[in-house]
């Protein structure tokens, strides 16, 4: 309960594979919350108190925000993140198939080996590009690895089948995330922050509409959120 209170507090947690010291996300939960048992944070995705997806990042998010974040699921229905284009549908079935049969899967339980810098798999592609697309969940981890499962035995039905938002809403829910998030952030800072690709001229008409709406304040040089 604790680490899902500090992530919807935070609002988004990234998370990064690299651990000089250790995971980026255990590091911003323990300095916050203190220790915690590792294994929380996989146990709260089984559970779907707690979600993953792309947000500044790969990042831990309440799972209130899951709605939010459906408009996403649409931009990236078609295209990854980092911009690959959806392809090989027919390994996307077979890999869609085996979890609806056999339920969550690693990346591992299928043939083949990733090659280094992003030099995916077949497999590992369709897995992303149905996870981009919301198409799969995030049901846990095994150390590190992702466990992918259908969206419907991860989300609580309550958040998975409500209606995506326009793209007004979802730049102004996430823009205002930001701001609770942060404490305080620039137009710049909230672009950034949200990976808003039209940058400060996108955020503007989007804060201008918080501030009418009373939900943020513009100070002298960024916005802060109405308590």
């Amino acid at each position: 309960a604790e680490v899902a209170h500090e992530i919807a507090r935070l609002g988004a947690v990234q998370l990064d594979s690299i651990a000089t010291v250790d995971r980026a996300h255990r590091i911003t939960l323990s300095t916050r919350i203190g220790g915690y048992d590792e294994k929380a944070v996989s146990a709260l995705l089984t559970r779907g108190e707690i979600f993953e997806y792309w947000a500044h990042e790969a990042c831990l998010l309440p799972i209130q925000d899951y709605p939010l974040f459906k408009r996403r699921m649409e931009h990236l229905a078609n295209e990854h993140w980092w911009g690959r284009k959806r392809q090989a549908r027919d390994v996307e079935e077979v890999v869609l198939a085996r979890i609806r049969d056999e339920g969550a899967l690693p990346v591992r339980a299928f043939e083949g080996k990733s090659e280094p810098m992003w030099g995916w798999k077949p497999e590992k592609r369709a897995l992303e590009q149905l996870f981009a697309a919301g198409e799969l969940a995030i049901a846990g981890r095994q150390g590190f690895q992702r466990l992918y499962d259908l969206p419907e035995r991860v989300i609580p039905a309550t958040y998975l089948n409500t209606p995506a938002p326009t793209d007004d809403e979802f730049h102004r829910g996430y823009a205002l995330r930001a701001v609770q998030g942060r404490g305080a952030l620039t137009e710049a800072g909230i672009a950034e922050h949200c990976r808003f690709r039209g940058g400060t001229r996108e955020v503007r008409p989007h804060v201008d509409a918080l501030i009418a709406d009373g939900l943020v304040v513009a100070l002298p040089s960024m916005m802060v959120a109405r308590p």
